[in-house]
Formats: structure tokens, C-alpha cells, sequence
């Protein structure tokens, strides 16, 4: 099956260089467009029967492969060892790589419903892309790689993975690196051409707008990840792979914003290619640090040695970009003239203020290797300094997130804008000061920081009002019947989104007031944070084919009453026993979270050390989460949108005919090969195609009728 898995990615590289090909040399000929996509498409095929093929290897234990002997053991459920997948460097390269061609077939269908004219290009450029990832798999981090001699079991998964949480947060995080590939391309395409002046980027605001909120929710899993598995009581480190994802998020979600104010008012165009370029640019640059071995992170890679390939990577689309950029500098332009204090000047100053963010969060993450390079000594920056400064920053953008949301397009006048912001500023003001004496001043911040808690639940207050004041309006507008319904859609979901990052910094306004208390405690002592009482009253041992596992069992008295008994533990896992993971438990409440865990042991003395942590208004952070998800659904999808997939007709149907048509060409030669080697191995390699053919078809489906909704 390995073989098989490896003859699928070099029948996928090849289909990929074919397509790119014949997009290149055909220019926007219909015909040559139509080779070039059913070459793509069959490339995303046999992507998909490669990786089916990885699965099938690691959920049958297959330890003559070494990624399942490194990655696999017999005591992981079926959920971690498809998790497994890209729980190591190669196989999580490889799932890039295959959902790279997925992407490319996406563009190559959808671009055929649009500007044919930019599709060579852009068809080309992700067919590279593609070709750069598959060859980088084959050649270097290949999955399939068998061991020269056989063993018998597997040294599994690391325990830190061992989380249900992190079965989600690659893959998604996955989703948004690709997904930003393809407006990349399209700008690139633009800029070649030309066409600068047409609607190219409007066309792409599908595929922002879905690679960002998967960009998001990775990094919200991750956060959820952190909290509840690595014990330290806190979800955000500024760790230097935790920044990696952020700093694209910073970008993307200035792309997001900006990309407003080109479709409404046909300003910030060059912002928009800036920013298209340099989010790609982050999200490569994310993964060289995480597989160049340049940082030390519980996050990256151990070991990995793709670093030099990706800074290439990263070098090409730079000078690429900013090349094709700089060439067409004269043409990008804006059609309206930005007036002070509109919208689309409150955006420009949100642009400036994103890049600064990921401008000296990167400065930052790299001063151990500026230092090392400069002084020979690595200089590492604390958490504490990152907040010191990106708070402010945070708490600028909170209250632009405010004022945009009272702000018109166009033109403002001062009385409109104050009328505007009187209820804001006033709840804002008054919520603020009263906040002084309730714990808003925080002397041991020191300095201004010291009212940066009070000041925050100012501008929390005053953007919470702007947005109901906004949302409020939008819901009266939706009510209405006639024209502009999609308009108003896009709005409400908008505005929800604004919500959530709403609750969201609320959520994180908690972590200014955070309690810790830390102790050794024998059986039947106590001990006290806040309201509550911990009594350690017992502590057992338990073991299963797995693991073994220690706990303390706690009872606990809150301000209302006992809590019941409460057990962390500590897990050592028999494949990994120097590696001890420490199983936290957390009792989630609306205003606070109880976090508590179990730290050294000493068996012969019958003591442990518990340490626990008051945690404010964390239920927030993940609430805000949930509903930013759910505006940016309601922001992208037309309402009927299921209606007419239940109503689907002969063009619908012609149009699923052709993947299916694609894969049994990719399908039946592929099978008969494996026939010879592994009969059983063959048919459950065409039951796993056939299952990842029909999700794959449902995604054509859902993208077709999003796009012919989007137009309507």
C-alpha cells in the first residue's frame, strides 16, 4: 500500500505539472482551459487517493512504513491515528500538499464562472505551487518511506497531540494557510496582465473571506489546545509558533476589512495586493520557522530540516510579488479620493495599525536570532513585554472597531458623527471610570498600563454600543422586502463577527485580573485562592494498556457551596515515559474559570503539589469564537442556498458527471497496478476513494451553488 500511496503522489505531481502546462501555453483558449482543469482536477483525485492511502497504512498498523512506526502505536484510538496524519513533519507536509491540489481544481472550476482571461496565470502559478509541495514530499519528507528492517510495534503518537482538539486545529489552520494561495494568484495574474482596473479582487472575496475564518478558528483550537493541555493555566504564550499564525491573521484580517472599502468605494487598491502578498508571505514564513530547527518551541517540528526550501519559497514570492507590484505601481489606483474621518480612512488607519502589529510581533519572535547574529548570546522576550506593547495597540484597534461601525461610507460630517457617538462615548466614559474602583486600576502594571484594565472596559463598552447601534439598524433594514437583501445579509453577518471579537476582548480583559496560588499539600490540607477552598483528600493510581496515571482527588468549596470532588492528574504514557503530561481540570463558569492541576508527586510522604489558578471571564474568549464562525457564515452564504441544492438539476448533475468521469481515469489504471501487489489493500484503497470522491463532489457542489448565489 505504501508504494501505491507514493505511485498516487507522483501521478498527482505529474498531472499538476500538465495542467500548469497546457494553463501557460494555451493563454485563455477554451480549449486548452478545459485540458488544463481535467488535468487539475485528476491531480486533486489522485492527491486524494494518495492520502487515503497514508490512512489506510496507519490505521492498519502498517510499522514496515516508518512514519506509522513513528507516528502509530496499537493502544491509539481510530480519532488519533487519523489525527496522526499531521501529527509529524511528513505527513502534515503531505496533507498540504493534497489539499493544494484540491484548492487549484476549486480555482480552476470556479474561474471558469468568471475572468477566463486571468486563469492562465493564476491556474499556473498554483499549479507550481502545487508541483514545489509534492516534490518537496516525494524527495525529502516522503510518508511513505519504509524501514530497512520490519518491527513490530510503533512508538505512537507525541501525548501533548493526545488531545481531541488538536484532531481540528492543523487541519484548519491547513485550510487557512491554502486557501490565502489562491487571491495570491489571482493578484499575481492581475499584475502580470495588467488588468488592473477590472473587479478581479471583488471576485475573490469568497475565498478571503473562507481561508480567514479557517485562519481564525485554528488559531482559537490552538488556543483551547494550550489551556487545556499543557497545564501552565493560560491559552496564549506568545510563543514563537503561536506568533507564527497570528502574524497572517493580523494581515488577513486587515485584508478582510480593507477589501470593503475597494468594493464599496474603490479605494486602499494597493493596500489590498500589499496585503494579499505579505499574508501569503507570513503563513510560508510561519512554517519555515516551525521546520527549520531556528526556534525552540513545544510546537515545532523536532528535528526538521525543510527550513531552507521554505525561505526559497519565501524569497520567490516576495521577489515576485513586490516585483509585479512595483512594475504596475503607476496603474494601481484608486478611483475616490479618501476623506478624513470616513470609513475608508478609519480602514487605512486600521491597515497601518494591523501591519504594526505583525510588524513587531515578527521583530519580536526573531530577537533570539537577531541577537545570537549580532551579540553570539539569544535573547529571548518575555511574555510580559509582548503585552506591554501590543495591548496598546489592541485597545487602538478596539476603539476603531467602534467608531467604523457609526461611520459612513464617502463622507461624514462632524454633527452626524457626534450624534453618532454620544451614547458610545457616554456608557463608554462612565463604565470606564466606574470600573476605577472595581478593580480597574492595576498598580503593579505599573505606569499607564496601570488603568489599561479600566481603560479597556471603556473601549469595550464604547464598541459594544457602536455595534448594537449598527446592528439594530441592520435588523430594521433586513425586516424590509425589495432590493438589497445580499447587501444587508453581508452586513448583519458583519456585524456579528464585530460581536464576537467583541466578546472576545472581553474574554481577554480577564487576564489582567488573574489569582495563583501554588502549594505541597498532605492528605487532608487545604488550600485557598479567592473564594475557594482546595482539600487534597486522597490520591490513587490507575493504569490501562495505554498509560499509566496518577491522581489527586480534591474537594472543593466555591462561594456557592461545594463543587464536588475534583481529580487532575499526571498521565505517562508507556511509548513515551520520559515525556509526563500533565491532565488539567477546569470548572468553567460564566464570570471564571477554576483551573487546577497536579504537579510533583513524592509517593513516600503521601504529598503532592497543587497548583491552581482563577482564571476571569475565559468562557467569553470561546463563546466569542463560536459566534465569529457563525457571522462569517451568515456574511458568505445566500439564505436559500440549501434549497436549491435539494433542487438540483440537469446542469448540476452534468456538472458532477465530470470529477466523477476524471476519477475512474485516475482510479482504474491506480487499481489495477495495486491488484498485483495487495488485493485486500486495493479494494480498501477504492472504498477510501470512493468515500473521499463523494465529499469531494459535495464540495464542488456547495462551491458552485455559493458563487451562483453570490452572483445573484
Amino acid at each position: 500500500m505504501a508504494s501505491f500511496g507514493e505511485l498516487m503522489l507522483c501521478l498527482s505531481a505529474v498531472l499538476s505539472a500538465v495542467g500548469g502546462g497546457l494553463s501557460l501555453a494555451g493563454g485563455s483558449k477554451q480549449r486548452f482551459y478545459e485540458l488544463s482543469k481535467g488535468a487539475l482536477s485528476a491531480a486533486a483525485v489522485a492527491g486524494a487517493v494518495a492520502l487515503s492511502s497514508l490512512v489506510f497504512v496507519l490505521v492498519s498498523y502498517d510499522f514496515s512504513v516508518e512514519y506509522v512506526r513513528d507516528y502509530a502505536d496499537r493502544t491509539m484510538s481510530l480519532g488519533y491515528l487519523i489525527a496522526a496524519l499531521w501529527g509529524g513533519q511528513d505527513g502534515s507536509l503531505m496533507f498540504w500538499a493534497i489539499l493544494q491540489t484540491w484548492f487549484t481544481a476549486s480555482a480552476a472550476h470556479w474561474v471558469g464562472k468568471r475572468d477566463i482571461a486571468l486563469a492562465p496565470i493564476a491556474l499556473g502559478f498554483l499549479s507550481a505551487l502545487q508541483v514545489f509541495f509534492l516534490l518537496l514530499v516525494l524527495f525529502h519528507s516522503n510518508p511513505f518511506d519504509l524501514l530497512g528492517t520490519s518491527a513490530d510495534m510503533g512508538i505512537g503518537l507525541n501525548p501533548l497531540l493526545r488531545n481531541p482538539y488538536m484532531a481540528f486545529h492543523p487541519p484548519t489552520l491547513f485550510l487557512g494557510f491554502v486557501g490565502f494561495s489562491v487571491p495570491l494568484a489571482f493578484a499575481l495574474a492581475a499584475l502580470a496582465e495588467g488588468k488592473l482596473e477590472s473587479d478581479w479582487l471583488i471576485h475573490q472575496r469568497m475565498w478571503i473571506l473562507v481561508a480567514w475564518v479557517f485562519l481564525s478558528i485554528g488559531n482559537v483550537l490552538g488556543m483551547v489546545w494550550a489551556y487545556e493541555e499543557l497545564g501552565w493555566g493560560g491559552y496564549w504564550g506568545w510563543d514563537p509558533v503561536e506568533n507564527a499564525a497570528l502574524m497572517p491573521w493580523f494581515t488577513a484580517t486587515a485584508l478582510v476589512h480593507s477589501l470593503m472599502a475597494e468594493e464599496r468605494r474603490k479605494v486602499l487598491r494597493r493596500w489590498n495586493v500589499v496585503l494579499i502578498i505579505i499574508t501569503f508571505a507570513l503563513i510560508v514564513f510561519g512554517t519555515f520557522l516551525t521546520r527549520s530547527g531556528v526556534i525552540e518551541s513545544v510546537h515545532a517540528f523536532a528535528g526538521a530540516t525543510t527550513g531552507p526550501y521554505f525561505l526559497s519559497l519565501i524569497i520567490a514570492v516576495i521577489l515576485i510579488g513586490f516585483g509585479l507590484f512595483f512594475l504596475r505601481f503607476g496603474k494601481i489606483k484608486d478611483n475616490n479620493t479618501i476623506r478624513t474621518f470616513s470609513r475608508e480612512w478609519l480602514l487605512n488607519v486600521a491597515n497601518w495599525l494591523f501591519m504594526a502589529c505583525a510588524v513587531f510581533v515578527w521583530v519580536a519572535t526573531m530577537m533570539p536570532v537577531f541577537s545570537d547574529l549580532f551579540t553570539g548570546d539569544k535573547i529571548t522576550l518575555p511574555p510580559s513585554f509582548f503585552n506591554h506593547w501590543m495591548v496598546p495597540l489592541g485597545l487602538t484597534i478596539l476603539a476603531l472597531l467602534g467608531l467604523v461601525s457609526v461611520i459612513g461610507w464617502g463622507t461624514s460630517k462632524l454633527k452626524e458623527i457626534g450624534s453618532a457617538l454620544v451614547y458610545p462615548l457616554f456608557f463608554g466614559t462612565i463604565l470606564g471610570v466606574v470600573s476605577l474602583y472595581w478593580g480597574g486600576y492595576r498598580p503593579e502594571l505599573g505606569g499607564p498600563m496601570a488603568f489599561a484594565p479600566a481603560i479597556s472596559v471603556g473601549l469595550l463598552t464604547l464598541a459594544g454600543v457602536a455595534i448594537l447601534q449598527n446592528l439594530r439598524k441592520t435588523i430594521i433594514a433586513a425586516q424590509k422586502e425589495g432590493r438589497g437583501r445580499a447587501v444587508l445579509r453581508r452586513k448583519l453577518g458583519g456585524q456579528i463577527v464585530h460581536a464576537s471579537v467583541l466578546l472576545m476582548f472581553v474574554g481577554f480583559t480577564g487576564n489582567a485580573f488573574n489569582i495563583e496560588a501554588k502549594g505541597s499539600m498532605g492528605i487532608g490540607e487545604n488550600l485557598n485562592i479567592g473564594p475557594y477552598n482546595v482539600e487534597l483528600i486522597g490520591m490513587r493510581f490507575d493504569s490501562d494498556v495505554e498509560r499509566e496515571a496518577i491522581f489527586a482527588d480534591l474537594d472543593v468549596t466555591g462561594p456557592d457551596g461545594k463543587l464536588g470532588v475534583l481529580s487532575p492528574a499526571q498521565f505517562t504514557y508507556f511509548s513515551h515515559p520520559q515525556q509526563p503530561t500533565s491532565e488539567v481540570i477546569i470548572k468553567t463558569g460564566p464570570s471564571e474559570d477554576l483551573f487546577l492541576t497536579l504537579g510533583a508527586v513524592d509517593n513516600q510522604r503521601g504529598r503532592a503539589v497543587i497548583r491552581a489558578v482563577i482564571n476571569p471571564l475565559v468562557l467569553w474568549i470561546w463563546l466569542g469564537g463560536i459566534l465569529l464562525v457563525l457571522g462569517t457564515v451568515v456574511a458568505m452564504f445566500p439564505v436559500g442556498l440549501f434549497a436549491r441544492l435539494l433542487e438540483m438539476g440537469p446542469e448540476m448533475r452534468v456538472y458532477l458527471a465530470k470529477p466523477a468521469g476524471l476519477t475512474a481515469l485516475v482510479l482504474l489504471p491506480s487499481t489495477a497496478v495495486e491488484f498485483l501487489f495487495n488485493l485486500p489493500a486495493a479494494i480498501a484503497t477504492v472504498g477510501g476513494a470512493l468515500l473521499l470522491i463523494l465529499l469531494y463532489n459535495l464540495a464542488v457542489v456547495l462551491g458552485h451553488i455559493a458563487v451562483k448565489g453570490d452572483s445573484r
